[in-house]
């Protein structure tokens, strides 16, 4: 035996079902929340910023939005302009954070070229 090489080692490979993996989630997420909601009476809330008209992004959006009804999250877009300053972007973000209804802030990625400001 080459004491260079690494003894042989037998693997085998698990097949992960993502589907089951992932409904499994989901399910897990909408037990907490509605724990969150006896427990404080709060209905978790995920604001979403959107910038510009990027099918994709669009898409991932609409799609995130499906995934939160789905968990009994509250969730709601605002959707700005392309061309929009990054002030405008800054401003939404600052009003979301100090809002306490807000739980969480998504800022939709990619950004428009003029509008990088990460």
């Amino acid at each position: 035996m080459d004491a260079s090489r690494p003894s042989e080692v037998e693997v085998s490979a698990k097949v992960i079902d993502r589907k089951l993996v992932a409904q499994q989630i989901r399910e897990e997420i909408a037990a907490e929340v509605t724990r969150m909601k006896d427990a404080i009476g709060a209905v978790p809330r995920l604001a979403v910023i959107l910038v510009g008209d990027r099918k994709d992004s669009a898409t991932y959006v609409r799609n995130k939005k499906k995934a939160c009804e789905s968990a009994g999250i509250n969730s709601f877009k605002v959707h700005l302009q392309e061309d929009s300053a990054e002030a405008e972007v800054l401003k939404h973000i600052v009003a979301f954070n100090d809002d306490p209804a807000v739980h969480g802030i998504l800022v939709q990625f990619p950004l428009p070229k003029a509008n990088r400001i990460w």
